[in-house]
């Protein structure tokens, strides 16, 4: 197994199969991601549930100059292929992120989804310093080879890809934290991508013919 480990999710805020909310598929989402290479990323890891941490506080990228935040231009970049507008920073997004952030690492690092529905959401956790904002929103980017344009709805082999290129979203704010040897991040998107029967106008394919 990689000495990278990541993990990985989407948040899923739905219910029911209305064109006014986010679509939803069958069963609860899972609570683990996978690695790179497939394999389950906390593999042989031992359990962080209930146990105490010393890990450093949240925190959120600070504000800089337009154009400048790491997140937002990685991001960006990846949007411009698929001729979505660029994101700005969202001080609300990023204050969420820092909140959820914070909680998980408080209840022993916890990768799981908060119940926020005015969010989209991703999360992705990895050994300290393997992943920084541009590998770690091009992992959920590279997703896309998965995605079928024309006939996409919403997957959760597929889901943080379209989040990170929907077309209407237009703020991000993210934040990280440090806990048990693994930097953990939390992305949050307003207004929220994957929306059934939206697809088609937000998720459209590089070049956008």
């Amino acid at each position: 197994m990689s000495a990278t480990k990541i993990l990985a999710l989407l948040l899923i805020t739905a219910c029911g199969p209305t064109t006014a909310q986010p679509q939803q598929p069958a069963g609860a989402p899972p609570t683990e991601g996978t690695s790179m290479e497939g394999q389950p990323s906390m593999e042989g890891q031992p359990s962080t549930e209930g146990q105490p941490t010393t890990a450093d506080p949240p925190t959120a990228p600070s504000r800089p100059a337009a154009g400048a935040n790491p997140w937002v231009a990685a991001h960006n970049a990846l949007r411009a292929k698929h001729c979505a507008p660029p994101l700005a920073w969202s001080d609300k997004a990023a204050a969420a992120a820092q909140a959820w952030a914070a909680s998980l690492r408080d209840r022993g690092c916890k990768f799981e989804h908060s119940q926020n529905n005015s969010f989209g959401e991703n999360l992705a956790a990895g050994t300290i310093g393997t992943l920084d904002p541009a590998s770690t929103v091009k992992y959920w980017y590279d997703e896309i080879a998965q995605y079928q344009f024309g006939a996409g709805g919403f997957s959760m082999d597929t889901g943080h890809f379209t989040q990170v290129v929907w077309k209407g979203t237009t703020g991000v704010g993210c934040a990280t934290v440090q806990c048990n040897g693994n930097d953990l991040f939390v992305c949050e998107y307003d207004p929220p991508g994957n929306w059934d029967g939206q697809y088609a106008t937000n998720v459209l394919p590089v070049g956008c013919k």
